[in-house]
């Protein structure tokens, strides 16, 4: 018997190897990508672009950053 999975690309998501149509769109899910394309978009899609820009946000403002401290806790 020959099985040629995955046949299809949405084979290969959880969803669609369940049988739920990947096709289901969460709105959340879509405003978030959304807003991540249009960031993309506005720096022309450069990952160096990106990650400058990110950096350069994260030195404005260092007081949104988190410190995980190097010595895991005690249970």
């Amino acid at each position: 018997m020959s099985h040629s999975w995955p046949a299809t690309p949405d084979d290969l998501h959880s969803a669609g190897a369940a049988g739920v149509s990947p096709t289901v769109s969460d709105p959340i899910v879509d405003e978030v990508r959304a807003i991540r394309d249009a960031y993309a978009k506005s720096l022309g899609y450069d990952p160096s672009a990106i990650v400058a820009d990110l950096r350069s946000r994260q030195a404005q403002h260092p007081e949104l950053l988190v410190s995980l401290s190097a010595n895991p806790v005690d249970k």
